[in-house]
């Protein structure tokens, strides 16, 4: 049961599920179990640094945005002058 609930994770790419699970870990009673688990951590492993990856590119990519978008505005007088 907990196997099944823990690949759907994966497929769904839910990290607030696996981390769920995660704290839920039953005791493997065999080795089949236990091997079944140890591939099923590799693979939310690979998943989470995939999506840990696609975070810093994105925010690599906002930061270099923000940088242009402040590069070519005009500067906006802080004060209201009506002398001019």
């Amino acid at each position: 049961m907990w196997n099944n609930e823990f690949k759907l994770a994966i497929l769904n790419k839910d990290t607030k599920q696996i981390d769920l699970l995660l704290t839920q870990m039953p005791k493997f009673e065999t080795l089949e179990e236990m091997q079944e688990a140890f591939y099923l951590f590799n693979h939310a492993r690979e998943l989470l640094e995939g999506l840990k990856d696609e975070t810093a590119k994105s925010m690599k990519k906002i930061k270099e945005t923000i940088r242009y978008i402040e590069s070519t505005s005009t500067e906006i007088p802080a004060k209201l002058d009506i002398m001019q």
